[in-house]
């Protein structure tokens, strides 16, 4: 809070476009822009896909790896809310096409959430076995849980994709259900590596959003230094 401005500035004429800008600016680091959020989201999608080609990780490994969105999801959401929103709350007015693409991204992961819960409940039905009811019960849950996690947390088409990645790893990886081998084994590496594509992408817009960040921010100090 030490970069606040002043609540008795009263800006003049020549400073209040610069002031609406720089509003405008930090008002968008309230929604969209998460800055170092996105590093951390594409990195930890890097990071898990190469352990896992690399690495046969044990049940410790695999509840740490299976934890990754979660991390994700809290450590971006604490940056946005205690770091790039230093001076204060300022919310990004939503446009309706903003909501409208939520909305779309949240029925289409409903879709897709509750078609593999269908196809989870058949196999265990098909060939029930108490020793699969854990680990289908623990894949079910996250599936069920997505729609509700894309709508609330994942607000961009990139964070949509990787978000979407990570949760599907966790739930595979939780669920200590085999990957290799299986019929979905092709579909999840498909999307692993159209979701790599976009966490690059994720992670060089997230840098230049932290860029623009430490550039607003020189420019509030100078308004405080100048109230």
């Amino acid at each position: 809070m030490t970069d606040t401005v002043n609540e008795h500035f009263q800006p003049s004429l020549k400073e209040l476009p610069e002031l609406e800008n720089l509003t405008r600016e930090y008002a968008q680091f309230s929604k969209n822009a998460v800055g170092l959020g996105h590093v951390l989201g594409g990195g930890l999608l890097f990071l898990s896909i190469y352990l896992l080609h690399h690495i046969q990780p044990g049940i410790f490994g695999r509840l740490l790896l299976g934890a990754a969105p979660f991390a994700w999801v809290f450590g971006k959401e604490w940056l946005r809310e205690h770091y790039y929103q230093f001076s204060g709350r300022v919310t990004q007015r939503r446009r309706v096409w903003e909501n409208a693409l939520q909305a779309l991204l949240t029925g289409v992961m409903a879709f897709i959430s509750l078609t593999a819960t269908g196809f989870v409940i058949y196999s265990l039905v098909k060939s029930f076995s108490w020793w699969l009811v854990p680990s289908s019960l623990v894949y079910v849950a996250l599936l069920l849980a997505m729609p509700f996690i894309v709508w609330r947390y994942l607000r961009a088409p990139y964070e949509f994709v990787v978000g979407v990645a990570l949760f599907v790893f966790s739930a595979i990886l939780l669920s200590g259900s085999p990957l290799a081998g299986t019929p979905r084994a092709a579909v999840v590496r498909g999307f692993m590596v159209l979701a790599e594509v976009v966490a690059l992408v994720m992670i060089l817009v997230g840098f230049v959003e932290h860029m623009g960040f430490l550039k607003l921010r020189r420019k509030l100090r100078a308004l405080k230094e100048a109230s």
